[in-house]
């Protein structure tokens, strides 16, 4: 993405080097000594902000790490961090940087060895807006519909390329927000589904006693709006991340799975199956083949011809389901009953919920009126006490999909995502009177962007967005206030 010509880059060089006492050479030889990054190589953010993965170095000499040698790190110029720092065990020494204003400093290391390595990052002046400081190509098989990001750990589903894990903090390949660092990958089956794979959503299940075992993916096949859709859940052992497992699966005939959401407590998974409703899946123990003998209960909220199920989240003891049709449903968690609720958007096509304490946010899509061709769409503002009441509709202007929006966890801020028109981008909402989202920052892109996934990094806040085609990118602004 080209950076405004007010905005400058700020690019940081850091050279490190090692200051321990030397290693006896071998019989008639010499020994080397390298000094190689290990990670937050290549970060982008907004100036005097630290950053979120400390640049790291690893020594060693043949092969073999060097602990307890002086690595030196000189920065000049601009930009704070610490004058030396220690290899420990493994050869790896690291360094918490602040950047500094727009501009560019160089920071060198050097010893009478030469042992040096590079690393290049930028600051960009910050406005107030969500500022892009990563972006990723994705192959255009259709390219990526959504992202689901825990413990520095990216899950990009790409559709036909698969899922593609990331690292993004987690430190395991040096991997950041500004340059995230693939871990493994995995084309799941398409299990008979006419269109492939079509990877569309994931969720990492950490289960109560400590495992991180499963993936569960969301396929998305061909669908009819409002009647028909197809698509299975496929679970992967990620026990190894890099070599993801399928495992298991579940079909629903007649039916298919978009977004879901797990009672990780409970060992149950959610899941919004369009006009198959709602499932309630019980994910506990060991998952091999068939799950259809799992489902807990099913519901269709907005009965025959009246559901298209986009969304679920489990929140304040109820489960709540945005439907594409019949609007916003309050549901028992564990019967699925109908608490309270429904057929209550009807002026535009429903999208995505995220609920956050006593206030609920759905997105639309189709304009002004339901297969209309008004220009503006609306942000639903919910109150949530004795069930879903409407208290408002915040417009957005030259916009045409409300497309995907999460509260961030303080409850400080909106985050939403829109395509279509000129108004499509990622918007950033002032929370402060929840029921009054206040527009603090926008970042236009001319594609649009389908979703967006909020993820806490380093004491910083991001956003991972998916750009859709004729250039598909996972795209990651910063929205740290």
């Amino acid at each position: 993405m080209m950076i405004p010509g007010r905005y400058r880059a700020l690019l940081l060089v850091v050279t490190a080097a090692c200051g321990s006492e030397p290693i006896s050479p071998p019989p008639g030889g010499v020994t080397t000594f390298v000094l190689q990054s290990a990670g937050g190589d290549g970060q982008r953010g907004p100036a005097a902000t630290d950053l979120p993965v400390a640049l790291s170095v690893r020594l060693s000499s043949g092969g073999v790490p060097v602990a307890g040698a002086q690595v030196a790190w000189t920065i000049t110029g601009g930009g704070t961090g610490a004058a030396t720092s220690t290899t420990d065990a493994t050869g790896l020494a690291t360094n918490s940087v602040r950047l500094g204003p727009p501009g560019t400093i160089e920071v060198t290391a050097r010893s009478d060895r030469q042992s040096s390595t590079t690393f290049t990052l930028q600051a960009v002046a910050a406005s107030g807006n969500p500022v892009l400081v990563g972006e990723v190509a994705i192959p255009p098989q259709y390219g990526i519909h959504d992202s689901y990001v825990r413990d520095g750990i990216a899950f990009v589903s790409a559709w036909n390329t698969g899922i593609i894990i990331y690292d993004v903090g987690d430190g395991r390949a040096g991997g950041s927000p500004s340059k995230p660092q693939e871990v493994g990958r995995l084309i799941t089956s398409d299990n008979g589904v006419p269109g492939g794979a079509a990877v569309h959503n994931a969720w990492w299940f950490h289960n109560p006693n400590g495992e991180k075992r499963y993936l569960f993916i969301g396929q998305e096949g061909p669908a009819t709006l409002f009647s028909t859709s197809s698509g299975d859940i496929h679970v992967v052992d990620v026990s190894d991340l890099r070599n993801p497992r399928e495992v298991a699966f579940l079909k629903i005939p007649g039916a298919g799975a978009h977004n879901f959401w797990m009672d990780e407590a409970s060992q149950t998974l959610y899941a919004a199956y369009y006009n198959g409703g709602v499932v309630a899946l019980d994910v506990s123990g060991t998952l091999t083949g068939d799950l259809t003998s799992r489902i807990r209960t099913r519901v269709t909220p907005g009965g025959p011809g009246n559901t298209f199920v986009w969304g679920v989240q489990l929140s304040g003891g109820v489960l709540w389901a945005n439907d594409i049709v019949s609007g916003l449903w309050a549901l028992d968690p564990v019967t699925l009953a109908t608490r309270a609720g429904g057929n209550n958007v009807p002026e535009r096509w429903g999208s995505d919920l995220w609920i956050h304490g006593s206030y609920g946010y759905t997105g639309t899509w189709g304009g002004t009126a339901r297969g209309g061709t008004g220009y503006g769409d609306a942000i639903k503002i919910w109150s949530l006490a004795g069930g879903p009441v409407l208290v408002d509709s915040l417009i957005v202007a030259d916009v045409r999909t409300i497309s995907d929006l999460q509260v961030t966890d303080d409850g400080r801020w909106l985050v939403v995502t829109t395509e279509r028109l000129a108004g499509q981008g990622i918007r950033v909402y002032d929370l402060a009177n929840p029921t009054k989202p206040v527009l603090r920052g926008f970042t236009g892109v001319a594609t649009g962007l389908h979703t967006g996934t909020v993820a806490a990094i380093g004491g910083r806040t991001y956003v991972f967005a998916a750009k859709n085609p004729a250039a598909p990118a996972l795209q990651i602004y910063d929205i740290t206030p």
